[in-house]
């Protein structure tokens, strides 16, 4: 029988980004006006694809479709055609409105994996929607913010 010691075993580690600080690479984005900013630059593909790649959720719903509005081939396609793709403005906001409520339920529910329960399954509070579905139209994005506020502060009606 062999015993392995810790020193002969590699470890991973991993780093936890947020979601927004991978869209925004590092720049700050502190307020809405700088926000605005950096969408109206538009994105690059891959930091969204990267953002997306926290989540299993996000990869599970491929949600770069609903971003960009192409299917995943298209995606695919022009990633490796044209190198570095640019995200226009709103499907930018799009991006940023995912990536904050990602970060926005895992506050609330104290971890990732419960955020992506919750984001994943009807809410009686949104009239039985989907969170997950109501984020890329800015109104639906508001409501769900709204609501994960409430819980935060313990008003759940």
């Amino acid at each position: 029988m062999s015993t392995v010691t810790t020193a002969s075993v590699p470890r991973v580690r991993k780093t936890l980004r947020r979601p927004t600080e991978v869209l925004l690479h590092g720049r700050k984005g502190d307020t809405r006006l700088s926000i605005l900013k950096f969408t109206n630059e538009g994105f690059s593909l891959s930091a969204v694809k990267d953002m997306l790649a926290l989540s299993a959720l996000y990869m599970e719903h491929d949600l770069v479709q609903r971003i960009t509005g192409k299917s995943i081939r298209t995606v695919q396609r022009l990633a490796k055609e044209t190198g570095s793709v640019r995200l226009n403005p709103q499907q930018s906001a799009v991006a940023f409105q995912y990536a904050q409520v990602l970060e926005h339920a895992t506050e609330v529910f104290g971890n990732q994996q419960l955020a992506e329960d919750w984001l994943k399954k009807p809410c009686k509070y949104l009239d039985g929607n989907v969170p997950l579905e109501l984020v890329d139209n800015p109104l639906g994005f508001q409501v769900v913010e709204d609501y994960l506020t409430r819980i935060e502060h313990g008003v759940y009606q």
